[in-house]
C-alpha cells in the first residue's frame, strides 16, 4: 500500500511513502498530521519535482524512501519542532493570502515581526525561523531566512526580545541522601521508585528524556558497579550509544543498590522486556504498569511535592537539576576534566561548563591567588 498526497497549492502529485516507511516515521514519534502538511508544499520543488518525474521503476522505488530518510537528517524531537513551526507558519501565510513556499523574504520578515509582538518570546522567533530555514533546505531551495533583510528583522527582535535566563538550581548530595532516607524509611513502592530514579539521575548525570528510556535489557549489575547502556540521547546524534557507570558506594543511599531495592519491590529482573521506570497502579497493593514508561510530567509532580514535605523550596529546582546537580558536586570535588566530561557524554567544553554552578569559594580563589 502506498501513501499519497497532492498539494493543495500546486495540484501536483506528491512523492509515494510505502506503508513501511509510515510505519517507521510512525514508531519515531514524528507527527504524521504535520508530515504531511509538510510533504504537500515541500515535497513538490527543488529536487522533488525531479524524482517525480522519474521512469525507471528501482528509482521511483529509490525515491519513495527519500522522504523519510531527509526527515532522519536531524533529531525526531527536532524534526518534530521544525515540522510545528513550519506548519505555523504555513497557517499564517494562508490566513494572509500569502505564498508558503518557497516563501518570500519580506513575507518572513512580516511574520517574524508579528511573532516578536504577538508572543514576546525570542525563542518562538527563532524557532520560526529554523523551521522555515529547515524547510527549504528538504526541498533543495535557498532559504529566505538567510537575507539580509530578514537577518537584521531576526537581531532586532532577539535583543528586543531578550530576558536574563534563570537556570533552576542543581541538587546536592545532601539533598539526595534525604530523599534515599525517606524512601527507606517509607519503604513503598512509589517512594522507592522516586528516590532511584533521582538518585540514578544525579550519579549518571542522566538527562531526564534519558531516564525514562532505559529499559531492564539495558543495565547489568556486576560486583563493583552498575552499567546503563544509553541508546538514545540528545548529543548522541548518530545514535552511536554510549554506557554510563555507577561505582556501588557501600551505603544504606547508594543509587546501585536503591536501584535493586527498587526492582526486587517491582517484581521486575534486569534482562526482562520493558522499560525500567514504570507508572505503578492505584489502589490498596502497589504494582508496575505493564508496559508504557514514566512521563516527564508526572515525575516533575512527584518531584516537586517530595522536595515540598521535605521541606525545600520546589520552585527552585526542575527534573533536569538532577544532572546539573551531579555534575557540580563531581567538579567541586575535583573529578578529572576527561572522566567528567566523558560520564555526562558532553561533546563540548562550552556545553558541559553550562551544567557547573561554581561554589562561593572556587570564585573567591580567583581573587586570593592574585598576590595582593
Amino acid at each position: 500500500m502506498f501513501y499519497q498526497w497532492t498539494s493543495v497549492n500546486t495540484g501536483v502529485q506528491v512523492l509515494d511513502c510505502d506503508q513501511s516507511e509510515y510505519a517507521n516515521m510512525n514508531r519515531s514519534s514524528i507527527n504524521i498530521g504535520m508530515f504531511f502538511s509538510f510533504s504537500v508544499d515541500v515535497l513538490t520543488a527543488g529536487h522533488w519535482s525531479i524524482l517525480r518525474n522519474l521512469e525507471d521503476q528501482k528509482l521511483q522505488d529509490l525515491a519513495k524512501a527519500l522522504p523519510s530518510t531527509v526527515l532522519r537528517s536531524k533529531a525526531t524531537s527536532t524534526t518534530t519542532k521544525y515540522l510545528g513551526a513550519f506548519k505555523r507558519w504555513k497557517l499564517w501565510s494562508a490566513e494572509h493570502k500569502l505564498p508558503v513556499f518557497p516563501a518570500n523574504a519580506t513575507h518572513v520578515a512580516l511574520y517574524l515581526q508579528h511573532l516578536g509582538q504577538a508572543k514576546g518570546s525570542k525563542a518562538a522567533v527563532e524557532e520560526a525561523v529554523n523551521g522555515i530555514a529547515w524547510a527549504h533546505s528538504m526541498g533543495g531551495i535557498s532559504s529566505p531566512t538567510a537575507d539580509p533583510f530578514v537577518q537584521s528583522v531576526l537581531e532586532g527582535l532577539k535583543r528586543s526580545l531578550a530576558k536574563p535566563t534563570i537556570k533552576k538550581a542543581p541538587f546536592t548530595a545532601d539533598l539526595m541522601k534525604n530523599i534515599a532516607d525517606d524512601a527507606l524509611r517509607k519503604g513503598s513502592l512509589a517512594s522507592v521508585r522516586l528516590a532511584a530514579m533521582c538518585l540514578i539521575g544525579f550519579a549518571g548525570f542522566f538527562r531526564y528524556s534519558e531516564l525514562p528510556n532505559i529499559r531492564l535489557s539495558d543495565i547489568e549489575f556486576n560486583p563493583s558497579h552498575l552499567k546503563i547502556r544509553v541508546t538514545e540521547s540528545k548529543g548522541d546524534q548518530l545514535r552511536q550509544g554510549d554506557e554510563v557507570v555507577i561505582a556501588r558506594a557501600g551505603s544504606p543511599q547508594c543509587p546501585v543498590a536503591m536501584l535493586e531495592r527498587y526492582m526486587e519491590k517491582a517484581g521486575i529482573s534486569q534482562g526482562s522486556e520493558g522499560f525500567l521506570f514504570r507508572g505503578i497502579t492505584s489502589g490498596k497493593v502497589q504494582a508496575l504498569i505493564p508496559t508504557g514508561k514514566f512521563s516527564y510530567t508526572r515525575f516533575s509532580e512527584l518531584l516537586k511535592q517530595k522536595l515540598k514535605d521535605l521541606g525545600f523550596p520546589p520552585v527552585e529546582f526542575s527534573p533536569h537539576s538532577l544532572r546539573s546537580g551531579g555534575a557540580t558536586a563531581a567538579a567541586g570535588a575535583g573529578v578529572p576534566d576527561r572522566i567528567f566530561k566523558r560520564h555526562g557524554r558532553w561533546k563540548s567544553e562550552n556545553a558541559k561548563d553550562g551544567y557547573v554552578k561554581d561554589t562561593l569559594e572556587k570564585r573567591l580563589s580567583v581573587t586570593k591567588k592574585l598576590g595582593l
